[in-house]
């Protein structure tokens, strides 16, 4: 039931529909692909910052698995905003995430990005040697 309300949610137009089906994977089991499918797919795809900063940090509630890992890693060079890039590059340090080291390097050095984000990926780095 929780699953099918979750996904619901965040399928909806409004964004505070999809906060709340975000909220709502909270309770998901950390083992249900469909619901880490939705986030996933909200951290890359959604139109509002804020549903996918919340989607972000609901995908903490899945670090065992290697697929979260891998969608972590896979989404941040796709990210334009700043805000969600930091907090990607937040999970990936908490996530100790070592295969990450080719982006967060590409990150750093991109000169057209954010100074604070270059400055949290050169920060990761440190943190995952």
């Amino acid at each position: 039931m929780r699953q099918l309300v979750a996904l619901s949610l965040m399928q909806q137009q409004s964004a505070s529909d999809r906060l709340r089906g975000v909220s709502w994977a909270y309770r998901a089991e950390p083992s249900d692909r469909e619901v880490l499918g939705a986030l996933v797919s909200a951290v890359n795809h959604d139109t509002n910052v804020n549903v996918r900063l919340a989607a972000v940090d609901a995908l903490r509630r899945f670090a065992a698995s290697p697929e979260t890992r891998r969608a972590v890693v896979d989404a941040l060079p796709s990210q334009t905003t700043p805000l969600v890039q930091v907090a990607l590059i937040d999970l990936l340090v908490d996530f100790k995430e070592r295969s990450a080291a080719g982006v967060l390097k590409t990150l750093a050095a991109n000169r057209d990005a954010n100074d604070g984000v270059r400055q949290q990926a050169e920060w990761a780095l440190e943190k995952l040697q």
